[in-house]
């Protein structure tokens, strides 16, 4: 019972400290939007953002969602979610079965990784960019623009490749 009450003095004591920052620590979502954190900054997150659904603006940590996951511009951290992770601008990780991210540098791994710009993997069946700066890893890739990098996969298609369609290997050095 010591333990108990200071663990929950210590936590009284700290919290002043954590609410005067102007981000989120940490975030609790219902459902898109609806959700508590604290301190009161549902849409700049610094730390944990936890649910079953949320959208968030940005997040800089780690977002872990049962069904979806969006984050509107800066995801700088990891987005996990069963079904559906979005965000604009990554710098991570992103992890689900439908993953979708606009400039991504890091990895996106999912059934179906979608994206403008990668710098860095896609590993998935079906992978599409429209510039490939990395490794795509997967069953399909698709890639408008191959800069350098490597496709490895049972297809692979690369519109500015010296063969636009291989089979097993692509790639532009």
């Amino acid at each position: 019972m010591k333990k108990i009450a200071l663990v929950a003095v210590a936590l009284f004591i700290a919290f002043p400290a954590v609410a005067a920052q102007q981000n989120g620590v940490l975030k609790l979502s219902l459902w898109d939007q609806t959700a508590i954190a604290a301190p009161n900054n549902t849409q700049d997150v610094s730390g944990l953002d936890f649910g079953i659904g949320s959208k968030t603006a940005t997040v800089t940590g780690l977002q872990l969602d049962l069904i979806w996951a969006e984050t509107s511009y800066n995801l700088k951290g990891v987005s996990h979610a069963w079904l559906v992770s979005m965000a604009n601008d990554v710098k991570g990780l992103q992890l689900a079965a439908f993953v979708k991210g606009n400039e991504v540098t890091g990895v996106q791994m999912g059934l179906v990784n979608l994206t403008n710009s990668i710098n860095g993997l896609q590993f998935g069946f079906f992978n599409q960019t429209d510039y490939l700066h990395g490794v795509q890893f997967g069953f399909v890739n698709y890639a408008r623009d191959l800069d350098q990098g490597l496709q490895l996969g049972l297809l692979n298609i690369a519109e500015n490749g010296f063969v636009p369609v291989m089979v097993f290997v692509n790639g532009r050095f």
